[in-house]
């Protein structure tokens, strides 16, 4: 469940066979009925599997929000003053859960902009970066199956590998207008199955560098949304789009990969 008070009408996707011990009167979604082989897939695709089930419900609804807001298990987006920031992840504050239940995270759905992401990072190139961190064999992998898919030219692809700027989460941590979303968020489920069917990440094994495919799938809606932003905003961006990423942690020591 969050380790923080999620706003209220949130709705938990839950992803595990066993229900949750107590749901605290929040609206819980089991995210595996979704699934014929759900524990399978979720190996596979990580955290990133919530969001799958999020586009399949709100493409489900009758009548669709104006816009959408995800936030992950220990992670949201704020502009309020909450914990200190991390050294090791420029952008990011870590906290813990005494502090945010004194500093109840503000409700997006009272924001006037559509949007609203975590501030964006220089990272010089996107490509030499995941190489630095990760396994560059599978990025290649997933952005020639986006290409295969659609989701990017041959000609994006070069402006892809090149870009500098990277916004955290990608469209998976932000508030986003709905139809737009997940019109969007369509793209990169295609490449992002196809390499789970052909492909294990390099080092499946290991614990961090297991979810490749998250981590590309971050990298490609990043991208996506910068272009789109560019498109509307040009190079007058107002400073309410962008927040602060806050992780919750027990000892308010923030752990990669956990």
């Amino acid at each position: 469940m969050p380790s923080y008070p999620p706003p209220e009408g949130a709705k938990i996707i839950w992803l595990n066979s066993k229900p949750p011990l107590e749901n605290k009167g929040m609206d819980v979604i089991a995210g595996y009925d979704f699934f014929s082989e759900p524990e399978e897939i979720h190996a596979k695709l990580s955290g990133s599997l919530g969001t799958i089930v999020i586009a399949k419900v709100v493409s489900e609804e009758s009548a669709k929000p104006r816009n959408i807001t995800i936030w992950q298990y220990r992670k949201f987006l704020t502009r309020l003053k909450i914990g200190t920031p991390n050294p090791e992840y420029p952008g990011m504050n870590t906290t813990n859960s005494e502090e945010v239940l004194v500093t109840k995270p503000e409700n997006p759905a009272h924001f006037t902009e559509n949007f609203f992401l975590p501030r964006p990072l220089n990272l010089q190139n996107i490509s030499r970066h995941y190489a630095r961190f990760h396994n560059i064999v599978d990025f290649l992998r997933y952005t020639a199956f986006s290409i295969e898919a659609n989701t990017l030219t041959q000609a994006e692809a070069l402006h892809f590998f090149n870009s500098s700027t990277f916004v955290p989460g990608g469209i998976e941590l932000g508030t986003y207008p709905t139809d737009w979303w997940l019109d969007t968020f369509v793209r990169l489920v295609a490449p992002s199955f196809e390499f789970a069917k052909r492909y294990q990440p390099f080092q499946a094994e290991d614990p961090v560098q297991k979810r490749a495919i998250s981590f590309c799938q971050e990298r490609l809606g990043s991208y996506l949304l910068i272009k789109r932003i560019a498109e509307l905003y040009g190079n007058n961006l107002p400073g309410s789009l962008f927040g602060e990423i806050a992780t919750v942690s027990n000892d308010g020591v923030y752990k990669s990969g956990v």
